[in-house]
């Protein structure tokens, strides 16, 4: 996409979703071509107001009426590419169907939501992640467990091994998925110390 024209169209007055329609592409792809290239993101002065009268008029207009998609399974296909569109990494279609469990491929993203676990992430550190995760053992053995039993102690939780404020490093290798009750207790204690503290955990209970 030419990224030259895309910033022109915005600070002529577009919208995103205007200059997404212009290139067949999404607001959420604009969106991160501007954020890239220094353009702060604004609310269009040329939006009206969200008035109280508006509210009203949007409430009655939509009482009854049913949610297009309810009761409906979304294919595989859909499912991706609406994660596709929401990724803040540009990666292809193509690469993303290339993992069969799409909630497992789901949770890897949420576990990412918080900005201090992705900082410094890119595409291609983004899909390191993924790749590794995905095919990890003791993320797998944690995540497929905590879906039989649905017991929140166990649920997989993304932890820095050597934590940040220890000067533990933001690269993926500083990486690992232990349960949230695990991770809960361990908080910022060096991993070497807290792998010690787990075989003697008897004697701290």
């Amino acid at each position: 996409m030419d990224e030259k024209k895309i910033i022109e169209l915005y600070n002529s007055g577009h919208t995103l979703r205007h200059i997404s329609d212009i290139f067949n592409s999404n607001h959420h792809m604009i969106r991160r071509i501007l954020v890239r290239n220094g353009i702060e993101i604004t609310k269009r002065k040329t939006l009206k107001p969200y008035t109280e009268e508006c509210r009203k008029k949007q409430s009655e207009s939509s009482r009854g009426r049913k949610c297009w998609n309810k009761g409906l399974k979304m294919t595989r296909e859909y499912n991706l590419k609406n994660m596709k569109a929401h990724l803040k990494y540009e990666v292809s279609l193509e690469w993303l169907s290339k993992f069969e469990d799409i909630e497992k491929l789901k949770y890897l993203n949420r576990s990412l939501s918080r900005k201090r676990d992705c900082e410094g992430f890119n595409t291609e550190i983004y899909i390191q992640f993924i790749e590794r995760f995905y095919a990890d053992s003791k993320f797998n053995e944690l995540y497929y467990k905590w879906i039989e039993t649905n017991d929140k102690w166990i649920k997989p939780s993304l932890d820095h091994i050597e934590a940040k404020c220890n000067g533990g490093s933001l690269l993926i290798n500083n990486l690992q998925f232990i349960s949230w009750f695990e991770n809960r207790a361990k908080i910022d204690i060096d991993q070497e110390l807290w792998s010690k503290m787990k075989q003697n955990i008897n004697y701290y209970l």
